[in-house]
Formats: C-alpha cells, sequence, structure tokens
C-alpha cells in the first residue's frame, strides 16, 4: 500500500514539473521590434543612443529568456556551434518576461556593458535579419528579417500586431504583418491608437450639452420606472401571499369547525362518557347515600348543658317583704 502511495506521489511531482516547464516554454518568445538608425530616441542606461530590439512574450504566463542567443548570423546553427553568439546570462533575475510583456536588448557591440548589451551590431553586418535561438544552440525560435535601408530610416520596424509576422487575408493567402511603424514603442506594445478622445467627440457632436442632458433625464426617468414598476411586482406578490395565508388558515379553522361539530353529532363527547362510567362505577359499588326515612329525637338527659339552659344560668332576684 505504501508502495502505491510513493509511486503516485511521485507521479504527482513529475507531472507537476512537465506543467511547469511547458508552461515557460521560450518558444513563445518573438522579436517584436527593431530600431538600427538612433539617433535621437531610446537611450540605455549610459545615455547612449544605441540600436535595439524588441523581444516579445506571446504567452499568458511568464518567460525566463535566461540561456538563450541572440545573433545576426546564424552561420553554425545545424552544428551548434554558439562560440559567436551573444549568450543571455543566466545569472540575472529580470531576464524573467511576463505574460504578454516586452523587453528590451541593446545592440551595441559592447556585451560587458550589461545582461542587456549584446555582442553585435546590425551596422556592422550584413546580414539584414536578427535571430532568436534556444539555450542548446541548435532550435530557431524566432527570425527577424528588416529591410537592407532601415539603417537610413530614423524610425522602427516591427510587427503591426504584437508578436504576428504574417497574416492571412481575405484571399486565403499568407502576406506580411510587419511594417515601418509610425511610433516608436519599446517596451510596450506596437499597436498605438491616437485620436480623439471620447470627451472631444462629445464636445464636437454636442456643444451646448442638450443631447446630454435628455440623456441624463432619459435615464434617470427610466431608472425611477424600472424601480417602480419592481416595488408594483413585489407588493402584489406579497398581496398574493398574505391572501393564500389568510385563506389557508380560515380553511384550517373552518376544517376544526366541522370535525368538533360531527363529533358533537355523533355522540357524546369523551369528557360525558366519563363521567357516567364514574356514576355507574359508584352505583355499582354502593357508594351513594341511603335515606332510612326514620327521625331520631334524642331527649335530653340529667346533665343540662349550662349553654342551653337559661333558666339554669340566671340567679335569683331577693325580694322584699
Amino acid at each position: 500500500m505504501n508502495n502505491i502511495k510513493h509511486k503516485l506521489l511521485t507521479l504527482c511531482v513529475v507531472l507537476l514539473a512537465g506543467t511547469t516547464l511547458f508552461g515557460q516554454q521560450v518558444s513563445d518568445l518573438r522579436i517584436n521590434e527593431l530600431l538600427i538608425k538612433n539617433d535621437s530616441n531610446y537611450v540605455d542606461e549610459y545615455g547612449r543612443h544605441v540600436p535595439w530590439v524588441e523581444i516579445f512574450n506571446t504567452a499568458y504566463n511568464s518567460v525566463n529568456i535566461a540561456g538563450c542567443f541572440l545573433t545576426d548570423d546564424t552561420t553554425g546553427l545545424a552544428a551548434g556551434d554558439y562560440s559567436n553568439w551573444y549568450r543571455i546570462p543566466s545569472t540575472d533575475p529580470t531576464t524573467l518576461i511576463p505574460q504578454r510583456s516586452m523587453l528590451v536588448f541593446y545592440l551595441d557591440n559592447s556585451p560587458l556593458y550589461g545582461t542587456y548589451h549584446t555582442n553585435f551590431d546590425p551596422n556592422q553586418s550584413s546580414n539584414h535579419y536578427i535571430a532568436l535561438i534556444s539555450s542548446n544552440g541548435k532550435t530557431l525560435i524566432d527570425i527577424f528579417h528588416y529591410p537592407a535601408n532601415l539603417a537610413n530610416v530614423p524610425q522602427s520596424f516591427g510587427c503591426i500586431d504584437d508578436g504576428i509576422s504574417t497574416i492571412v487575408d481575405e484571399n486565403g493567402k499568407t502576406v506580411s504583418n510587419m511594417a515601418i511603424l509610425d511610433y516608436f514603442t519599446p517596451g510596450s506594445t506596437n499597436k498605438v491608437h491616437v485620436g480623439a478622445t471620447k470627451s472631444e467627440h462629445l464636445q464636437k457632436s454636442d456643444p451646448h450639452g442638450i443631447g446630454l442632458a435628455v440623456i441624463s433625464i432619459s435615464v434617470v426617468f427610466a431608472a425611477l420606472i424600472m424601480i417602480f414598476i419592481m416595488l408594483k411586482i413585489f407588493g402584489l406578490v406579497s398581496t398574493r401571499k398574505d391572501r393564500k395565508a389568510s385563506q389557508a388558515q380560515a380553511a384550517t379553522a373552518a376544517t376544526a369547525d366541522t370535525t368538533q361539530a360531527t363529533a358533537a353529532k355523533d355522540g357524546p363527547t369523551g369528557e360525558e362518557i366519563a363521567a357516567i362510567a364514574m356514576a355507574l362505577h359508584c352505583f355499582m359499588n354502593s357508594q351513594h347515600d341511603e335515606e332510612s326515612e326514620v327521625i331520631t329525637i334524642d331527649m335530653p338527659s340529667k346533665h343540662y348543658s349550662p349553654w342551653s339552659q337559661k333558666n339554669l344560668v340566671m340567679k335569683k332576684v331577693t325580694r322584699r317583704r
């Protein structure tokens, strides 16, 4: 029995570990945006304007990019030769990318400056792509191709929709979803909506506020009407319940009266029967008054009671002669 428990516990631990590892797949990472000609845009922690690339976590769980490689030359990918690639250090806890979030790396060929500074610069490369490779040095996670003239354009290039490099058009064809972006968005979403606010639209469509006043009053009256209807329904339901309860009580009382009346018509009550039984019992056991019809008169004895004979208690009065 204990062996079975240990085996089940081991299986649960293995499944949990597998689920955790699966939940943090680096295959969910995508290269999202790239800026090469950085004249007056994003700066690094040293205040320098250098090229940068943005990595996007498309998953809905955190993914650690530590141990993966960034490069602009995939030579040696098949052989697993990553000696010329930039390996992201695994000692920095900030390499954990939260769900649906971005991380920016500086392409300045200065890896000694810190974790987020690579060992290559796209301005010094003839290859027009940047690749993200897994920690085994053989699995290509994502490759980001960009236009050859991007080094001369002071704008960033990336996915129109975050993490989506291709889409299927209305004709069923797979087309590119990448373009020169109108706004720089390092560390944030590429899809920026710029336009008038709701208050500005409302001010334009209703400059005097008449429509807003009418809508507000209508909403208030509609709410009051709804409250009135609800209270009315509640009152009707309560009245109906009280009426049913009163009818039930009346029916119960009528049933009790009918039962008593039926019992009175059918015969004597229990108390009457008990009284009759007691009287018969006393009669059968001669416990009743006997009248002998003999009058007994007691004659006074010689000894009279002074209390009943006044002449015995009265003193004689001396007469004068």
